[in-house]
């Protein structure tokens, strides 16, 4: 036995001064911790970094590629981003994939996360015609990542949707689900031998709910119906192909499945105020839940606060039937348990305030329906939160990660997790010390989840370069590394921190003693 336990059992027993004992049980936490590496995350821990297809590649109309909906957005209203600019070129990946790669390598990544653009693969959208140049484009930069030891991580859909299915209704058509399946069918035909980690959907709740607010593409304004019909329609999509996976691919390719998910800790503008109290726990459980509750739940389906609050006011407002559509009992099975992980796309808190004083019956929305809208910006470090506080930059609260996470893995039963996007957005400096800090504390917080006896097995930083963000343009720089948008040939350039605090964490798999040290240990480099 430990000689300081023994001494702790007898001092106790002749009833030594407490602070003596303190002394001693204090020693035999240090010893046990000089014992084991209390900063090291698992050997087979998946350390990645990511990119989408659309935001990344360029080439919009090369070797057959079709149209998609941004593509026509973006020529036809460039109006609607930010800077007024398109992914005609964006960073050049379609070309710059060999150094894509190479980059994801020299960050010490053992996993790149990509997407697929439906329309490269299949130009009309539908499976009678595939380019055999995009299957081709796809298999090149596969095979580059695994030449080098990199696990792929693909997305099957990252909101480019084909022009023509667009044409036909995009997502609020019934028959989309079917034409999704049949893509997934000619995806793990192409690519699934080579692939163990994939994800039908990127963030259905925002294609679904901005697009049909006019937002994002297709920018169509029915929001309350059309948003509804989409993410049933993505559910069921999902769910048929989790289903066409595990009958017909799973036992040969031996990958796992799942769709990412956009989940947000919501806080109360007022923290002082029950109402918007309430109201910011109700927001989480209707937006999160909206994905989470069909698939992971053991009932399944839609949340009842889901169904009641819109068949509600459905019928207020005149309506014979509720605007959210109602699965049928055997799409419901279908749908529940069709994940093989939970995968997380997280940034920040999101602030709420209560919708007061609104006439329901003449406003037929989603933010209606929900009952509360975010205010401008996240809080820092919210006053009443005081856990977990030490990084003091903008939008950095991984505390608001691990709420969700014990609150979601205490009420479904989650077989593991992955962390699919996290990431820091700034004005494009090299100097990007707040990055490398919002980094490393959650990372520092994903560790400490993992010891707590959370089954987290990967990590994507969010991403690899600059790219495409949507209706933000190029005005938003989220990227490891800068990429200089005046150049033709799209040069990358390393930030000065955020490179190297991954690398140091990737190579290593530990965390370092503090953000301070790491500084202190690299400030001449």
């Amino acid at each position: 036995m430990n000689f300081i336990i023994l001494t702790l059992i007898f001092s106790t027993i002749r009833g030594d001064d407490h602070s003596s004992i303190s002394f001693l049980a204090r020693k035999l936490v240090t010893n046990r911790s000089e014992n084991v590496k209390v900063d090291k995350f698992p050997d087979d821990f998946i350390f990645g970094v990511g990119t989408s297809a659309y935001q990344s590649e360029g080439a919009w109309n090369v070797s057959n590629k079709g149209e998609s909906i941004w593509d026509k957005m973006t020529h036809e209203q460039p109006s609607t981003v930010a800077d007024g600019t398109n992914a005609d070129v964006a960073a050049n990946s379609y070309y710059l994939y060999k150094t894509d790669v190479d980059l994801v390598k020299q960050l010490g990544a053992n996993s790149y996360r990509i997407s697929l653009s439906w329309p490269r693969i299949l130009p009309t959208g539908f499976d009678n015609y595939v380019n055999e140049d995009g299957i081709r484009y796809y298999n090149d930069l596969i095979d580059e990542m695994l030449k080098k030891n990199i696990t792929p991580f693909v997305t099957i859909f990252h909101w480019d949707l084909p022009l023509d299915l667009e044409d036909l209704g995009g997502w609020t058509n019934p028959s989309i689900v079917d034409w999704f399946v049949d893509y997934a069918r000619v995806v793990f035909n192409a690519f699934g031998a080579k692939v163990k980690y994939w994800t039908t959907f990127n963030e259905p709740m925002f294609y679904c709910m901005y697009g049909y607010q006019g937002i994002l593409a297709p920018r169509k304004n029915w929001s309350g119906i059309a948003d509804y019909l989409c993410g049933h329609n993505a559910l069921l999509a999902h769910a048929k192909t989790y289903r066409l996976y595990s009958d017909h691919f799973r036992k040969t390719q031996k990958g796992k499945i799942s769709l990412n998910l956009a989940l947000f800790w919501t806080v109360p503008e007022n923290p002082n105020d029950q109402e918007e109290v309430d109201a910011a726990d109700y927001m989480f459980e209707f937006r999160n839940e909206w994905f989470l509750h069909p698939i992971y739940s053991k009932d399944g389906d839609y949340s009842k606060i889901m169904k009641d609050r819109i068949a509600n006011y459905s019928s207020i407002q005149g309506l014979f039937r509720s605007r959210l559509p109602a699965f049928k009992r055997h799409e419901i099975e279908l749908i529940k348990n069709s994940a093989d992980f939970l995968s997380i796309n997280y940034y920040s808190v999101v602030t709420v305030r209560k919708f007061k004083n609104f006439d329901i019956k003449e406003t037929i929305s989603y933010d209606a329906d929900v009952g509360t809208r975010h205010t401008p910006g996240a809080p820092n470090n919210a006053s009443f939160e005081t856990e977990n506080n030490e990084c003091d930059v903008k939008n950095c609260q991984p505390w608001g990660l691990s709420k969700i996470i014990k609150r979601l893995t205490q009420k479904y039963s989650i077989p593991m997790i992955m962390i699919a996007e996290n990431g820091y957005a700034d004005e494009g400096q090299l100097e990007d010390m707040d990055r490398a800090k919002y980094f490393y504390y959650h990372l520092k917080e994903i560790l400490k989840l993992i010891k707590e006896g959370i089954n987290i097995q990967g990590y994507y930083a969010w991403t690899l370069f600059d790219v495409f963000e949507w209706d933000k343009g190029h005005t938003f720089k989220l990227g490891l590394y800068s990429v200089n948008y005046t150049d033709p040939e799209r040069a990358r350039t390393p930030r000065k921190w955020s490179p190297k605090l991954l690398k140091d964490i990737y190579t290593t798999k530990t965390i370092p003693s503090s953000f301070l040290s790491f500084v202190n240990e690299n400030k001449n480099i």
